[in-house]
C-alpha cells in the first residue's frame, strides 16, 4: 500500500511538473504575442509619423514660400518706388504677408507644444465680454467694407473657465476663417449659457463647407478649399486648445449657405469680478 502511495505521489509530481512546463510555455507564447503586438503598433505609429512629417514638410514649404516670396519681392520694389501711394501699397502687402508668416510659425510651435504636452495654460475665470470687445476692435480693420462684423447681445457678466490668450486665439482663428470665406454679408459672434457650459459661436454668410470637407475639417491639414492659402492647421489647433480647456468644438455648414462654428468651455459662477 505504501509503495502504491509513493508511486501515486511521483505520478502527481510528474503531472504537476508537466503542467508547470506547459504554463511556462503558454506564458512565453503570450509574452511573445504581446511583444509582437506592441512592436507592430510601434511600427505602424512610426510609419504614420513618417507620412505626417513628409506631408507636413511638403505643405509647410509651400505655405512658407508664398508669403516669404511676397515679402522679398515687394521689399525690392519698395526700395525703388517713387510715389508715396506706391510705397504705402507695398508696405501694406509686406505687412500682411509678415503677419501670415508670423501666425504660421506660431501655429506650428503651438501645435508642437500641444503634442509634446508642454504648452502651459493659465486656467482661471474669464469675463467673456472683455474678450469679445477686444476682438471687435481687433477685427474692425481686418474685415472688408462689404462684410459687417456683429457682436450679438450677450450676458456682460458671464464668466467661463479658460486661458485668456487661448480663448482669444480660438475665436480669432474662427473669425479669421469667417472673414476669409465671406466676400460679402454678415459675421455674427457671441456666446450663451448651455447647462454647465458657455457655448461660443461664430456664424457667417459665406461660401459654406462641403459635407466631405466638414468631416475632416478639425484634423491636421483639413481645409475648406485647396485653392485658398492656408496651412490646414488652424482648426486642428483650435480643437486641441478647446479640449485642453475642458470643452469641445463642432460646426454646422451647408455649401453655399454659410457656416456656424461652435465651441464650449466650463461655465463659472462668480460673485466678484476678476481682472483680466
Amino acid at each position: 500500500m505504501r509503495n502504491y502511495d509513493n508511486k501515486t505521489k511521483e505520478e502527481l509530481l510528474e503531472i504537476i511538473e508537466q503542467l508547470e512546463k506547459k504554463a511556462e510555455s503558454l506564458s512565453s507564447q503570450h509574452v511573445y504575442a504581446k511583444q509582437q503586438k506592441e512592436l507592430d503598433a510601434a511600427r505602424i505609429k512610426a510609419e504614420e509619423s513618417d507620412r505626417f512629417k513628409s506631408a507636413f514638410l511638403a505643405n509647410m514649404s509651400h505655405e512658407i514660400r508664398t508669403p516669404l516670396n511676397a515679402i522679398v519681392g515687394f521689399s525690392k520694389l519698395l526700395a525703388s518706388a517713387e510715389s508715396a501711394d506706391e510705397k504705402n501699397q507695398y508696405i501694406e502687402i509686406i505687412d500682411r504677408n509678415s503677419e501670415i508668416l508670423l501666425n504660421l510659425f506660431n501655429d506650428i510651435l503651438d501645435l508642437s507644444s500641444l503634442e509634446a504636452g508642454s504648452l502651459k495654460f493659465n486656467i482661471r475665470p474669464i469675463k467673456l465680454i472683455d474678450i469679445c470687445r477686444q476682438l471687435v476692435q481687433q477685427f474692425h480693420y481686418k474685415t472688408q467694407s462689404s462684410v459687417k462684423l456683429i457682436l450679438d447681445d450677450v450676458d456682460t457678466d458671464m464668466y467661463a473657465s479658460g486661458d485668456w490668450n487661448r480663448i482669444i486665439q480660438v475665436i480669432s482663428n474662427l473669425l479669421s476663417n469667417a472673414t476669409k470665406f465671406t466676400p460679402k454679408g454678415e459675421i455674427h459672434f457671441g456666446y450663451r449659457e448651455k447647462e454647465d457650459f458657455v457655448e461660443f459661436y461664430v456664424k457667417d454668410s459665406g461660401i459654406g463647407i462641403a459635407a466631405e470637407r466638414a468631416a475632416t475639417i478639425f484634423r491636421r491639414f483639413g481645409k475648406v478649399n485647396d485653392f485658398i492659402q492656408g496651412t490646414g492647421l488652424g482648426l486642428a489647433l483650435c480643437r486641441m486648445l478647446v479640449e485642453k480647456m475642458g470643452g469641445r468644438i463642432w460646426l454646422r455648414s451647408q455649401e453655399g449657405k454659410g457656416s456656424r462654428f461652435y465651441f464650449t468651455l466650463p461655465l463659472v459662477h462668480v460673485e466678484r469680478h476678476f481682472d483680466k
